[in-house]
């Protein structure tokens, strides 16, 4: 199923949560059915509210290998596809990330990845706008990491529970995905269906999250970035800009766009 929560076109100031199949939304309010929308009567929002944290999980460099580890970012800068996100006037060079994201349904501590199935509400796209110049300088102070991610993140208009995800699958996992993703910049295309598979199973994530405090319902865990490449050696040839639209599109969960405020 995709997942998703929106707004009446007549009724903006008021969130409403249903379920996107073939071209229609069916609303519901939990438990039975509300209502049949067109796509065009309503505003798709995030698909959550506010979570109770974000964890996004990276890659580090570690004696000839690598190391998971995750840092938390600011809850509050969750948005929605298509609301815009103000570009700092400390950020001198604005950066994105892409991130396979999952939300949880349920939480606990000391989570095995056997166990991990029934924590997993599903899965969507987080669009992820960083200070690529506090990223740089993470190199040899890590702590600021963190904060070269505070400028926030936009999610997919819909999460996509697991059943949905199967075709995706990498063999033999149940939770190690091939994904295949595109990145437009004005509608110029920049990546075009790369596939990108990570070593590391979301099972796994959910373990290591839970390992020092419990998950709570609604968490957001991330996986690490896709790989992108420099926007200056693209067809755009430059970085991102105030006014630039940004739109990420990753089969079978969606699309996830903004406009560099």
């Amino acid at each position: 199923m995709k997942l998703c929560r929106f707004t009446l076109t007549n009724r903006p100031d008021e969130p409403r949560t249903g379920v996107y199949h073939e071209g229609k939304v069916y609303e519901t309010d939990g438990q039975s059915a509300a209502g049949i929308h067109e796509p065009a009567n309503i505003t798709f929002i995030a698909p959550i509210g506010t979570p109770p944290a974000v964890r996004l999980f990276d890659q580090f460099d570690a004696d000839g290998g690598y190391f998971l580890s995750y840092f938390f970012m600011n809850p509050a800068q969750l948005k929605g596809s298509n609301e815009s996100l103000s570009m700092p006037p400390q950020v001198e060079e604005l950066g994105i990330e892409i991130r396979i994201a999952g939300v949880l349904q349920d939480g606990d501590q000391l989570i095995e990845p056997q166990e991990a199935e029934k924590y997993i509400l599903g899965y969507t796209v987080m669009l992820c706008f960083v200070d690529r110049t506090l990223q740089a300088e993470a190199e040899n102070h890590p702590a600021i990491w963190t904060e070269s991610h505070d400028i926030g993140a936009l999610l997919s208009p819909f999460i996509v529970t697991p059943e949905e995800m199967s075709a995706h699958l990498i063999r033999e996992t149940k939770s190690g995905f091939n994904w295949v993703y595109s990145i437009f910049v004005n509608e110029k295309p920049i990546v075009e269906e790369r596939q990108f598979a990570f070593d590391v199973e979301f099972y796994d994530l959910i373990q290591r999250a839970s390992l020092r405090s419990p998950l709570a319902t609604g968490e957001v865990i991330a996986f690490p970035s896709l790989p992108i490449p420099d926007f200056t050696a693209t067809e755009l040839g430059r970085e991102l800009e105030p006014g630039d639209r940004v739109r990420v599109v990753v089969d079978g969960l969606g699309a996830v766009s903004s406009i560099i405020g």
